[in-house]
């Protein structure tokens, strides 16, 4: 009857020490997860930060070449001297709407992230005024972003100083 109780002992004490490894994995899991959570909020908050800036640069730039157009273009620019071009806006507006090439215009713009900028004032595209241009379907009202930047620049449009905001996103 005694190395029935001895036997019941061994199998209690390897169900504790089953059990206590498992909880004690799952702490350490639940631990690395925690501290790792905000680092990654920040880099997250940081990435999209340097992409926007990137984005914002490449648009209050000229361009490559300096007389983009839709055949040559390298990397996207509208403005002239911080004044926006409006055959370049035209331009870019053509190759998101007209040409289906969102894909495109952000690999010209060197950003992985969706963008959609627009002004304080409607602009005007073809004789039609616009409230932004970017990824097909966004609106300042319905962006659905998991996480979103928005990066201003100052320019001149229509010989009127006025900001430009782009917003740039991770869906």
């Amino acid at each position: 009857m005694e190395h029935r109780i001895h036997s019941r002992a061994q199998i209690w004490s390897f169900d504790l020490l089953a059990g206590m490894t498992l909880f004690l994995v799952g702490i350490v899991i639940f631990f690395v997860y925690s501290l790792n959570q905000p680092g990654q909020t920040q880099d997250t908050f940081e990435l999209l930060s340097y992409e926007g800036n990137i984005v914002a640069n490449n648009l209050m730039a000229s361009g490559y070449p300096e007389k983009w157009n839709l055949t040559n273009v390298v990397t996207i620019g509208i403005t002239d001297g911080n004044i926006i071009n409006q055959t370049k806006l035209e331009q870019l507006y053509e190759m998101i709407y007209v040409q289906n090439n969102y894909t495109l215009t952000k690999h010209l713009l060197n950003t992985q992230y969706e963008y959609y900028f627009f002004l304080d004032e409607n602009m005007t595209v073809n004789s039609t005024q616009v409230l932004g241009i970017g990824k097909p379907g966004a609106t300042i009202d319905n962006v659905t972003a998991k996480n979103l930047i928005k990066t201003t620049r100052y320019t001149v449009y229509q010989n009127k100083t006025t900001p430009l905001y782009i917003y740039t996103w991770e869906e």
